[in-house]
């Protein structure tokens, strides 16, 4: 069975047509970075980090998501709540402070610069800190 010119021209509208809407699709789910932060203030590095993450929140705007989690350092509380109890048992979190970015831990060096980094690898509308 042969497939005439029109019908070939019709599945390649079609086909456009429908990678467009998926494109948009997909860009609206990821056009931001979330971040969890897992912190405690009586850790001095937590401290220090709560700077760089107000910088990049404030540099990014609605780009980035934070929501820091207080937690006791190296073990679970009894205190927790069961989302705190959950997040710290999916991402394994056994020390402050801890990032993750859109599902990626960052336990490194914490720098402004390398968290920018990061963050603009995960986001598809980039930012003007990402240029």
């Amino acid at each position: 069975m042969a497939i005439n010119k029109k019908t070939k021209i019709r599945f390649v509208i079609l086909s456009l047509i429908l990678l467009t809407i998926i494109v948009f699709v997909v860009r609206s789910t990821v056009s931001f970075a979330e971040i969890i932060y897992f912190r405690n203030s009586a850790c001095r590095s937590s401290n220090n980090v709560d700077v760089i993450i107000d910088q990049i929140q404030n540099d990014f705007g609605e780009k980035v998501i934070v929501r820091p989690v207080k937690i006791q350092m190296y073990e679970n509380d009894e205190n927790d709540t069961q989302e705190i109890s959950e997040l710290r048992e999916k991402y394994n979190i056994i020390g402050v402070p801890t990032i993750i970015i859109n599902g990626k831990e960052y336990t490194k060096e914490f720098t402004k610069e390398k968290l920018e980094k990061e963050i603009c690898k995960k986001i598809l509308f980039k930012s003007e800190v990402c240029i």
